[in-house]
């Protein structure tokens, strides 16, 4: 019993503070990125990833540093009212969290169409700040 107990407060002092506020956290982040897309700063969007982050769009590409910016430059044209909804998140270390999101856009031009995907997304903390580190969205 005593083991069991000096076993929890062990655990309790090295647990990752704040995990309740995942949640609020990353919608903060995403509010920020659709914010900036929908101003149409594609840069402002890709500054938001880690240098070393991958992303992997709907058109099956694999995209890395500054081809990352590059895609969210040219969808600012494609593209308009980005928003970005936090369905779950998982704490996965202390310097990363797995989001589970709604992604809804609508795409410009004549025959306008809303989308409504999904995304998985890890952040990862890099000097302070949490940043996209991989992001999957179809």
């Amino acid at each position: 019993m005593r083991k069991t107990l000096l076993a929890a407060a062990i655990l309790a002092c090295t647990a990752t503070p704040a995990l309740a506020n995942d949640n609020a956290m990353i919608q903060a982040a995403d509010d920020a990125l659709a914010a900036a897309f929908n101003k149409g700063d594609g840069a402002a969007v890709g500054a938001m990833y880690a240098p070393d982050a991958t992303m992997l769009p709907g058109d099956n590409k694999l995209y890395k540093g500054a081809d990352i910016t590059a895609f969210w430059v040219g969808a600012t044209s494609a593209l308009a009212n980005l928003k970005l909804t936090v369905l779950e998140t998982e704490r996965l270390s202390p310097t990363y969290i797995r989001e589970i999101s709604r992604v809804e856009y609508d795409t410009k031009g004549d025959k306008s169409v809303h989308a409504n995907v999904t995304a998985v997304v890890v952040y990862k903390l890099v000097n302070g700040k949490w940043m996209l580190w991989t992001d999957i969205f179809h």
